[in-house]
């Protein structure tokens, strides 16, 4: 004899069954995406969120185990039941809904940033391109030139995603240029004197955060900044290691940092990385639609880690938010790749966001500093393949540090909240300074990197000199 299934037991059946399924395919797809499980393991507070949104998805399959165990509130039970199986279904696809609308709205238009690219051209100069969003579809000319604007790249086609590379350009010259007949601006190219000089800094953290509490201060950025495009100083660079908005979902934030970095990519190109900040939650797509769009060139990497050439200079930029976690094996192989090739007599500069070596404190019970993970198994590839500076950010003090033959710059201050005096002082810190905004000044001779540590104004704090790591 068949049993007839009713379509209420069977509506009760659905609701039950796909209350953990939703919730546990948003949080898997939530997981995946850059960031976010090192936010569950080193932030107790939204720990706590995700646990909340899983338990929502198991509550219901509980209640109804336990109706079939209880009779006397077997009723009661199934409409509790059905009651969380609802919650358990909308609470997690808003939570992931809002995350994924967020990551899917982007600005209309952008101001022009000239921004450092993958590789070199054929006279050993960074390629660069100028990258811009507008409104409506538009077809733009790049004029360029040393004495004039003699030189020019114009778009096929209009278009609303606009990037104009500029590659092949001669060391040791100043070449003016003009997005139409806009402004007129100048940039330096390294020069046999001095290969590269650059400045660096980081987690500026602009924009509002999971909160909604105010993010990094502007004018920090703006200052270091303008001591950094002032001609007379001769940058060729400005690097952001990471953390450039506070949280990466939310487009207000790119927003706020398009317009703070972009009057100032007019005298030096610049080349922010992706930090943990700038990931969360689903910010990627953020970070690479406006600070590596498709249309620009990854003739060694990717977008998210790649190589910058400067004659004898390598930078190796990687992706690490959280820390070991982002190296994963791709990563690692590229890494190694790219080390291997590098001539011995080169000089090779690391960035990443994570930090190898570093001073700090403990927070929300994890130790934030000299992370275990990174110094077992990044730290020994440094040394093997004997980089002679790596700078990062995460920490948000300055320092400067060295371990068996490698260099090690900490610099996460350029306008997040700055973090307290470290209760545990690294074995590997030569100087250390907290409670102070800044940056690095590095230029990159022969012989020798000259370190300078300033501040947002520009004054110096502290200078080393490194030599070759052998």
């Amino acid at each position: 004899m068949k049993t007839q299934i009713s379509f209420r037991q069977a509506l009760y059946v659905g609701l039950i069954l796909a209350a953990p399924i939703v919730t546990g395919l948003v949080l898997w797809w939530l997981f995946s995406l850059d960031g976010t499980l090192g936010l569950y393991q080193w932030m107790p507070e939204f720990r706590s969120i995700f646990i909340a949104v899983g338990a929502l998805g198991v509550i219901a399959p509980f209640l109804a185990l336990v109706a079939r165990l209880v009779t006397r509130a077997h009723r009661a039970l199934r409409v509790l039941a059905v009651a969380f199986a609802i919650l358990g279904i909308i609470g997690p696809l808003a939570f992931g809904g809002y995350f994924l609308r967020a990551s899917l709205e982007f600005s209309a238009s952008t101001p022009p940033l000239l921004l450092i690219a993958d590789g070199a051209g054929a006279n050993g100069v960074p390629n660069l391109a100028l990258v811009f969003r507008t409104e409506q579809e538009t077809q733009n000319t790049l004029y360029y030139g040393v004495e004039s604007l003699g030189e020019k790249i114009a778009e096929a086609r209009a278009t609303r995603e606009h990037v104009l590379p500029l590659k092949d350009l001669k060391p040791g010259t100043r070449y003016q240029w003009r997005l139409n007949d806009g402004a007129l601006c100048s940039f330096a190219t390294p020069s046999n004197d001095a290969l590269y000089h650059f400045g660096v800094s980081g987690d500026s953290h602009l924009g509002a955060g999971l909160s909604a509490s105010t993010g990094g201060d502007p004018n920090v950025a703006r200052s270091v900044l303008e001591y950094v495009t002032n001609p007379g100083n001769q940058f060729h660079a400005f690097f952001v290691v990471g953390d450039t908005v506070n949280l990466g979902s939310p487009n207000e934030n790119w927003t706020i940092a398009l317009e703070t970095l972009a009057p100032f990519a007019c005298g030096v190109p610049l080349r922010p990385l992706m930090g943990n900040h700038d990931a969360m939650i689903n910010g990627a797509p953020h970070y690479l639609a406006y600070l590596y769009p498709e249309g620009m060139e990854t003739p060694s990497g990717t977008r998210l880690y790649y190589r910058i050439d400067a004659g004898r200079v390598h930078i190796i930029m990687l992706k690490m938010l959280w820390g070991v976690g982002s190296f994963y094996a791709e990563q690692r192989a590229w890494f190694v790749k790219q080390m291997e090739s590098i001539p011995s007599d080169d000089w090779t500069i690391v960035m990443m966001h994570s930090m190898v070596y570093s001073s700090g404190s403990v927070f929300g019970g994890y130790a934030w500093y000299d992370p275990v993970e990174m110094v077992q198994q990044v730290a020994p590839l440094l040394e093997k393949y004997k980089v002679d500076l790596v700078v990062s950010g995460h920490n948000h003090h300055i320092e400067f540090l060295q371990k068996n033959g490698v260099s090690y710059a900490i610099v996460g201050a350029l306008g997040g909240a700055l973090g307290p005096e470290a209760s545990h002082k690294s074995p590997a810190s030569v100087w250390y300074l907290p409670k102070q905004y800044g940056f690095l000044d590095a230029t990159v001779r022969s012989d020798t990197i000259e370190l300078h540590f300033r501040d947002l104004n520009g004054s110096e704090l502290e200078a080393f000199n490194i030599a070759k790591n052998q």
